[in-house]
């Protein structure tokens, strides 16, 4: 709601009856050579009404709107001295009639009914002041070949050229169409004044629409009131300015870029909003030129030496902190710049340039934000949104053939990250220093990557994975990751030794690359040997992957990224110590816990020492744990040096190891799975501990009194403890396993009086305390509860992956995570029964991992049903544990509803047989991943057919 509604409304409220008080209404005025294009082609079907005011009173013929000579034409303008007309054409005959009000600069509405053949002119406050009638006679058959135009008669079939301007305000504009001679009206635009992009014109509030059709020499249409703001979504570089973006895309003779931008701030740097400087070849936009931060915008697209004067646009359009869409169209050989509208502001035709545009060599993607000269410099930086990035290339070189859309960049966040979406291919692409505005903006959680990767996400937690590595002059060390985050300090991809310096740099090996986010854009820098703190001169950019070797047996350092080496630097023969390393190697992070952690996707790690590949980390998946697997050297699997943060790792992409499903809860919500135990109970428990050692309940039940089974298992200051007795004693066995991070099971067994606790396959037998007595009878009063006991408090933080429950040796219940809508629970597999929350103000859990496929572990039912036209429908149902939603498909279409698993089928006539096959979708770390389908058929039965002989 804009202020001036609001302020109508409250005056309305309180009763009270001047208007003096009020702002005035939002207008857009022109000043009697600007002119707007509605695009609208009226018929005998139209209905148009526009609010306007007369500057001044006109001394000739002077139109508010309308299309002059058409074959179909509508008008209303102000023919000196004395009158105001409306004027409508019959079928290319056309004849003027007068409303009788004389010409003024008070504010009137006229309204032209065609199917009503009537037009009216009334007051603000609706009196009318004047209204004639068309001739009956007059027949309406045609629909105008041109369109009308706002503050000026259209004189053209396109809009573009107009006669009898107006100086006017027009505070707003509808057109309806009438199918039934007047009966009933359809709205079919309604135009309201507003501001787009620093242009004032009218937003069409039915189609979305902005109208300006402002040329770039003009200063504008002038406006007042309280205009309605249009901003559609951005994202925008902030003032610092080292906002750079690598959209990965390489130019060539077959490209075409468009850029839809707006400068929020001018400097004299010759601002460029993107493209790439250098002697391989130019491809930018940028402006201005001068100190008084006056002059043009420049579009280029050469190759080979740079020409200063470039290719200015004619008519030139000013620099400014206005919304433009920059085109720069390589095969065709012409840049232009638009308007908002999409109208041509200035255009340049290069095609009789002498130059080679040869493209098919450049070594630098374009960089939005700034135009990259070589990865280690980003010059002409500006201040500025950017609203899209489309890039095309054409079939052939000369531009003759169609066009191919490579790359659509559209705004989005993805997991907490401003950047761009790429529309084709699914790509994130992010940059330092950028925030995002304007209309809806999504906010996704996509991987746009298969290769399997731990990820520290971007909150700069304490992550460092020690190899128990130690460095030597032989060693060379391969890491491929992608920064996520630029910070105010040093982030260490890897590094291994003491402090770097020169009195302990001849005596220990170390080797060490970071990125130093305190050089604003972020260098890549390494140090090794006695080169103490070298740039490589590649920018720190978030989201664009890299790969980093430091190789002190060749004396190399590279870096690449898409695909290419971008840096190949020799290093200092010095750099060969002979000693090892005082500490190990680690990743992620220098180990010395001052805050230098990288936040970054890792995809692989390696170590080779005089050439030979010794250790290859790759991303894995153990037991619950998110880590590093070695595949090359001993298989151990290291985990982050920070258990309770490792546990808040995620990973993505077709990461090898067990994703089981579980459910987390936030250490507030007990969930009760209706169940009471007894002595021939035996209660399997798969969990994972992700909360602090303080004393916490992850399931039991706390019965008390004589015959009442009591049990429990907790964690007691970083050590596991049991409650299990019988007859209501509360004897505790204490135990010596500590209490981690990692995946575990415990077994309760009250038949064979047994406790034990399960690690990786590692049985710890816990003997019960001497002092707890059991009974054949003893049964539990109270239903188990997990994450903690329904009483008693101590609700733990941890995840559960399965619940079984035996009585005699056979499974009677078998808990697995389930989410349906908004419930996200445990559901037995054996019968049905959904885990209820036992209060119901907490919050249900949340749910992840992908579970097991497989028949064993999901179903459909019911499997390969008939279905009558007298029983009419039937719902199938799936369950798979761990599911977040489910896709359906009927007979290899999509079928729409069932994303919670329950799909209602109707019988269809024909005795078909359907095949129905329904996909689960998990919840991997943050990531939808579609899993195995399940399918079963329906068999539709024809009614019976009974005949009768007579």
């Amino acid at each position: 709601m804009n202020r001036l509604l609001i302020m109508t409304c409250a005056m309305a409220a309180l009763g009270v009856a001047a208007t003096s008080a009020i702002a005035e209404d939002a207008y857009i005025e022109s000043n009697g050579s600007q002119f707007i294009n509605t695009g609208y082609y009226p018929s005998r079907k139209t209905k148009i009404e526009v609010d306007f005011q007369l500057v001044n009173a006109v001394s000739a013929k002077d139109c508010i709107f309308g299309n002059y000579g058409s074959t179909f034409s509508v008008l209303l303008y102000a023919n000196p001295p004395n009158t105001y007309f409306q004027f409508c054409g019959k079928d290319g005959n056309w004849s003027a009639l007068s409303t009788g009000v004389s010409i003024d600069t008070a504010r009137h509405t006229m309204v032209i009914d065609i199917p009503k053949k009537k037009g009216t002119m009334s007051a603000p406050d609706g009196t009318v002041q004047g209204q004639a009638n068309f001739n009956s006679g007059w027949t309406y058959n045609n629909t105008a070949n041109w369109p009308i135009t706002l503050f000026a008669s259209c004189k053209n079939t396109t809009g573009t050229s107009a006669i009898q301007h107006v100086s006017a305000k027009i505070y707003g504009a509808k057109i309806w169409e009438s199918e039934d001679n007047g009966a009933t009206y359809s709205l079919l635009h309604n135009y309201v004044p507003a501001m787009k992009g620093g242009y004032a014109g009218f937003y069409d509030t039915e189609t979305g629409d902005f109208l300006s059709n402002q040329p770039a020499s003009s200063a504008g249409f002038a406006h007042g009131g309280d205009l309605l703001e249009i901003e559609d979504p951005y994202v925008q570089s902030d003032s610092t300015a080292f906002s750079v973006v690598d959209t990965g895309y390489f130019p060539n003779n077959k490209t075409k870029v468009e850029v839809d931008f707006q400068q929020t701030q001018l400097t004299k740097n010759r601002d460029c909003v993107f493209g790439h400087y250098g002697s391989d070849y130019t491809l930018l936009v940028y402006g201005p030129v001068n100190d008084s931060l006056s002059g043009a915008y420049y579009l280029v697209a050469k190759d080979g030496s740079y020409v200063d004067i470039g290719s200015n646009l004619s008519p030139s359009v000013a620099a400014d902190c206005r919304r433009h869409t920059a085109v720069i169209d390589v095969p065709n050989r012409y840049v232009e710049m638009r308007a908002p509208d999409g109208g041509v502001q200035g255009k340049a035709d290069l095609s009789g340039k002498s130059w080679t545009w040869n493209f098919n060599n450049v070594i630098y993607p374009l960089t939005l934000f700034g135009s990259s000269k070589d990865y280690g410099q980003v010059q002409q930086k500006v201040y500025a949104k950017i609203y899209s990035v489309k890039i095309w290339e054409n079939e052939t070189a000369d531009g003759s053939g169609e066009w191919i859309e490579k790359h659509v960049f559209l705004p989005c966040i993805n997991m907490g990250a401003v950047g761009f979406k790429d529309q084709i291919t699914g790509k994130f692409i992010s940059g330092n220093h950028l925030t995002i505005g304007g209309g809806t903006v999504p906010e996704e959680s996509f991987d746009d990557d298969d290769t399997p990767y731990i990820s520290t996400g971007t909150s700069g937690m304490a992550i460092s994975f020690d190899t128990g590595y130690y460095v030597t002059a032989n060693t060379c060390v391969v890491c491929d990751y992608m920064p996520l985050k630029q910070q105010n300090n040093q982030q260490f991809p890897f590094e291994a030794g003491d402090s770097i310096s020169a009195t302990n740099a001849s005596e220990k090996s170390y080797m060490r690359m970071y990125g130093n986010g305190n050089t604003g854009q972020g260098d890549v820098s390494y140090a090794c040997g006695k080169i103490l703190f070298k740039t490589t001169n590649v920018p720190y950019w978030p989201h664009v992957r890299r790969k980093l070797t430091l190789d002190a047996y060749n004396g190399k350092v590279k870096v690449e990224t898409h695909d290419k080496v971008i840096r190949d630097i020799t290093l200092d023969s010095t750099c060969r110590n002979p000693n090892p390393s005082s500490t190990t190697l680690k990743i992620l992070s220098n180990g010395s816990g001052n805050g230098a952690y990288c936040m970054a996707k890792l995809y692989s790690f390696q170590i080779y020492e005089s050439g030979s590949l010794v250790h290859d980390y790759r991303p894995y998946v153990k037991n619950g744990v998110v880590g590093l697997r070695d595949v090359e050297g001993n298989g151990g699997f290291i985990t982050a040096s920070n258990a309770a943060n490792s546990t808040k790792l995620k990973c993505g992409g077709n990461i090898e190891g067990r994703r089981d499903a579980y459910v987390e809860n936030n250490g507030t919500t007990i969930l009760d799975l209706g169940y009471r135990a007894n002595m021939k109970t035996r209660i399997e428990y798969d969990f994972q501990n992700i909360g602090t050692a303080t004393e916490k309940v992850f399931f039991g039940a706390w019965s008390t009194g004589s015959g009442n089974l009591k049990y429990c298992c907790w964690n007691s200051s970083g050590n596991i403890k049991f409650i299990f007795c019988g007859n209501g004693n509360g004897y505790q066995t204490t135990t010596s396993i500590k209490v981690d991070y990692g995946r575990h099971t415990t077994i309760m067994d009250m038949k064979e009086r047994a406790l034990k606790f399960i690690t990786e396959g590692v049985t710890n037998n816990v003997t019960v305390n001497s002092g707890a007595v059991f009974n054949a009878s003893d049964e539990s009063s109270q239903n188990m509860g997990v994450f903690a006991a329904l009483t008693g408090g101590m609700v733990s933080t941890s995840r559960i992956y399965a619940v079984r429950i035996y009585e005699d040796n056979e499974l009677v219940h078998e808990f697995l995570p389930y989410k349906n809508g908004d419930i996200v629970s445990l559901r037995d597999t054996v019968t049905g029964h959904v885990a209820t929350k036992a209060t119901t103000s907490e919050p249900w859990p949340t749910i992840s991992g992908k579970g097991v496929d497989g028949a064993e572990k999901w179903f459909v039912r019911p499997q390969n049903s008939k279905l009558t036209k007298k029983a009419g429908t039937i719902t199938l149902s799936a369950n798979a544990s761990g599911a977040i939603s489910y896709k359906w498909t009927k007979n290899g279409e999509t079928a729409t509803g069932g994303i919670d698993g329950n799909l209602t089928v109707e019988w269809a006539k024909g005795g078909a047989t359907d095949t129905y096959t329904v996909t689960p979708v998990y919840d991997l770390y943050g990531i939808e991943t579609e899993g195995e389908p399940v399918s079963c058929t329906v068999e539709n039965l024809s009614p019976g057919m009974i005949i009768s002989f007579r």
